[in-house]
């Protein structure tokens, strides 16, 4: 056989007869050849590199969501031959769109993962103009990009729609950072519960936290400061919800018998604080391995831009109960 044939066979090039084919594949694992991975990359003009960019370190690094979310899309990668490059920009704006430059170079990866999109998105813009396959962790309003989801607005509004029915009508929200998609989703569950039951809004209970244990503490210590304490109140990630807690806590309040707390995420610790947090289950593996197939397809040039939202299922736990009658709350000051 010429070295051409062989390395033809050994690409898997669809020219080469199938009995060839099998001939040579024998052939080279009986001699042990392991194909060299930086001259295949050379050759075809791919890195098999997958980009992933995560909120900056501290932040991604504490938050169980994204660690669950990386393994499964590292497995999924590793199963398809790729690999994963991690990147976690420090801060946001311009610092943010400026690391993602840098990385959605074609010699480095050859897709990219965005997560926690925004309205107006420079980061998806500038992915545009660069050419690079990419695909979102969350929902982008450009129809021209592939992007997969929880359904936020719906888990939002079984999770406060099961406080409603348990009686309370004083419901407080904690948002996350408002420009975000999955934020703005979230909330528009909560909104549409409350607008359905005929439940007013109080806006001195309405406060955007930023995804981190200390942004719930902070926003919950400004709800009850502001003297119109619910008797519940939705939480737009469960990482905010421990924090959440611990402002109530540290207020001398019970959990859940002054205040129902619910979160959002379904990460493994939400079962393992006190109270266990009710919350609204992800599918954070599958979101995972589905991110990295559809950016696959992308990079093949298979189809066009996918949009996939996954079901989501509230989880009631031992955090949410009925509201105090007003003997009880009399009773207990």
């Amino acid at each position: 056989l010429s070295k051409s044939t062989v390395s033809r066979a050994l690409s898997g090039d669809p020219r080469v007869a199938e009995s060839t084919r099998v001939r040579v594949s024998s052939l080279a694992q009986h001699m042990g050849y392991r194909p060299n991975a930086t001259a295949r990359a050379l050759a075809t003009r791919r890195t098999n590199t997958i980009g992933l960019v995560v909120p900056w370190v501290p932040r991604s690094l504490s938050d169980p969501f994204y660690l669950e979310f990386l393994g499964a899309a590292g497995d999924a990668a590793m199963r398809s031959g790729y690999s994963l490059f991690l990147s976690a920009p420090d801060g946001d704006g311009a610092g943010a769109v400026r690391a993602h430059a840098e990385l959605a170079d074609p010699r480095r990866i050859d897709g990219m993962i965005l997560t926690e999109p925004k309205a107006n998105d420079e980061r998806i813009a500038l992915l545009h103009g660069i050419g690079l396959p990419f695909v979102v962790l969350g929902v982008a309003s450009d129809p021209e990009v592939s992007w997969i989801s929880g359904d936020n607005t719906a888990g939002a509004f079984d999770a406060v729609d099961h406080l409603i029915s348990l009686g309370h009508t004083r419901i407080a929200c904690i948002t996350g950072p408002p420009d975000q998609t999955a934020s703005k989703a979230r909330f528009e569950g909560y909104r549409s519960a409350m607008s359905g039951a005929g439940l007013p809004i109080d806006r001195n209970t309405i406060e955007a936290g930023d995804f981190t244990q200390p942004g719930g503490h902070t926003a919950m210590r400004a709800i009850i400061d502001s003297g119109r304490a619910p008797s519940a109140v939705f939480v737009c990630n469960d990482v905010m919800a421990f924090g959440a807690m611990r402002a109530l806590r540290e207020a001398g309040l019970a959990i859940p018998a002054d205040v129902s707390v619910v979160g959002f995420d379904g990460i493994a610790m939400a079962e393992y604080v006190d109270p266990p947090l009710a919350t609204v289950n992800q599918p954070i593996q599958e979101l995972g391995r589905m991110a990295v197939q559809i950016l696959i397809e992308q990079m093949s040039g298979e189809g066009g831009p996918a949009h996939c939202v996954l079901p989501v299922q509230y989880r009631p736990s031992n955090s949410v109960g009925p509201p105090r009658t007003r003997a009880e709350a009399i009773n207990r000051g």
